[in-house]
């Protein structure tokens, strides 16, 4: 009874911390709903960087425009709000998904312990992406592979079992909507062809039916509009990368300058965690029993310590096999779990369900997350200057804004840059956006080569080139800032077609 009261909070509590304000809506989600906007009016997926004016014909392989879709058919249907409810049902999904995944198998305590570990990792990746979709699908993996491997737990399988084996013909059809929503997709084969060697070298029954499988879903990576090298794109897209993205470093960088300690430090917890459950697994019931749950949890950890955008897939993944690590030597029960735990376990899980909605649990984290659909205006105050003002392009702006001002502004006025570093060449990083900012002559060329007429920026980018860019601005005399609040600044060249609105504007300029 204690164990399903925990349960039922736990699954409410972490509902409750998907609702949560819209804080990328400077980032990401403005493009992809214009681009899912784009998209469903055109009924074609576009090839190359639309959006900029820089680099128009720049070859662009949109991995996630059916999940742009789905984004935009929501928001059009029930705006953003409708978005962050749309997101937690997803995610509330996702996690139910994975307990039924390993229920039957480890029971409810397993489930819980493992989830207090990894939570702190999932919930650092809970903003509208289309990432969530990748959560979603994993679990649908994740479900099918451990029913139908723990379905022949003895030498003759139920009605129940062959039901079981059954299901993993889904992954194929499931692996086609992957490959189309998130870059993410390349998880699908490697998460089969991980249980094909766990039913070679274990339970051999059916094993060329899984061969077929894990062909089938590899084959089903190919169904998207760009073919092989669509199939290809989680592989190569970093080759081509010159802006070096945040959440695409190492955790070892980011301890180096100090930032995402918290998360490093959760991450490093559950990677002990996973180590001696997974030693203590193995010492009881064999490696070749846990060939499948050992694979992954390498290969995730690995992902997981190369980028910390993969904390994610990681911290789900880690639920379902840490469960099954813990269920051993005793199945159905943990002789270190008694009553007055989950009676502790409750006590907590009523204080946080509690606390949530008043954010007392984000203040007690510092962060800038709130409960509640809210969506915060963002630059949205920035660019109706712009438009009432009839502020013409082309605009100079910095990495971070670009989605939204392609959200609120095109396609009357293209961008210089966004946050796709796929879609730009290396040379237009390392040339042209970087100089501009550290070198006031390349500022000089390239602001008239491209005929700058005003500046759109972010003043909260922490780049170095971004910081130099802003104080040279500020002395620059031929340009004016007519614009300022707390996120966005705008410079007018000092042209005779500007020079009403910069008067009017008084040159706001500290």
């Amino acid at each position: 009874m204690h164990r399903r009261i925990a349960l039922i909070l736990v699954f409410i509590l972490l509902a409750l911390l998907f609702v949560h304000s819209l804080n990328s809506i400077n980032q990401d989600i403005g493009r992809h709903l214009k681009s899912g906007e784009i998209i469903w009016e055109t009924k074609s997926v576009y090839k190359t960087n639309l959006f900029s004016f820089t680099e128009p014909d720049h070859q662009f392989i949109n991995h996630h425009w059916l999940g742009e879709v789905l984004f935009y058919l929501a928001d059009r249907a029930v705006g953003l709000e409708g978005l962050i409810i749309l997101k937690a049902i997803i995610l509330t999904l996702v996690l139910v998904v994975l307990f039924l995944s390993i229920y039957g198998f480890t029971g409810i305590g397993p489930f819980l312990t493992a989830t207090a570990f990894a939570a702190p990792l999932f919930l650092t990746r809970t903003d509208i992406r289309p990432e969530i979709f990748s959560y979603l699908y994993l679990s649908i993996f994740l479900f099918v592979c451990f029913k139908t491997k723990y379905a022949w737990t003895s030498d003759v399988a139920t009605t129940s079992d062959v039901v079981n084996q059954k299901w993993i013909y889904t992954l194929p059809f499931v692996q086609i909507l992957w490959t189309n929503t998130h870059i993410y997709f390349a998880v699908g084969p490697m998460i089969m062809l991980f249980f094909l060697i766990d039913r070679y070298f274990g339970d051999r029954t059916n094993v060329r039916h899984y061969l077929l499988m894990f062909f089938a879903v590899s084959a089903a990576t190919l169904v998207n509009p760009n073919f092989i090298n669509g199939a290809l794109a989680p592989f190569t897209i970093l080759n081509n990368y010159g802006y070096s993205v945040l959440e695409n470093q190492n955790i070892f960088f980011l301890k180096d300058y100090g930032l995402h300690l918290l998360d490093i430090a959760f991450f490093q917890l559950s990677l002990i965690v996973l180590i001696i459950t997974a030693v203590f697994a193995v010492k009881n019931k064999g490696f070749k029993k846990l060939i499948f749950e050992l694979m992954l949890a390498t290969a995730l950890s690995i992902l997981a310590f190369k980028m910390i955008r993969n904390f994610g897939l990681y911290g789900l993944a880690f639920i379902p096999i840490v469960s099954i690590f813990l269920t051993y030597p005793q199945r159905h029960s943990m002789s270190f779990i008694h009553r007055w735990w989950y009676l502790g376990v409750i006590s907590i899980l009523v204080w946080l369900i509690f606390n949530v909605p008043n954010n007392r649990v984000y203040d007690a984290l510092a962060s800038n997350k709130r409960f509640g659909l809210i969506v915060p205006e963002g630059a949205s105050k920035a660019v109706e200057f712009v438009k009432n003002n009839n502020i013409k392009g082309p605009v100079f702006n910095n990495f971070d804004i670009g989605s939204f001002l392609i959200w609120k502004l095109y396609p009357k006025q293209k961008i210089f840059v966004d946050g796709r570093p796929e879609a730009y060449s290396v040379d237009f990083f390392e040339k042209i956006y970087k100089p501009m900012q550290e070198d006031p002559q390349s500022w000089k060329k390239y602001s008239e080569q491209y005929k700058i007429n005003y500046v759109f920026f972010n003043h909260a980018d922490i780049t170095p080139w971004a910081k130099k860019f802003l104080a040279t601005m500020s002395k620059n005399t031929d340009w004016a800032l007519v614009y300022s609040d707390q996120s966005v600044a705008i410079f007018l060249k000092r042209t005779p077609e500007n020079k009403n609105l910069i008067d009017k504007s008084m040159d706001v300029r500290p």
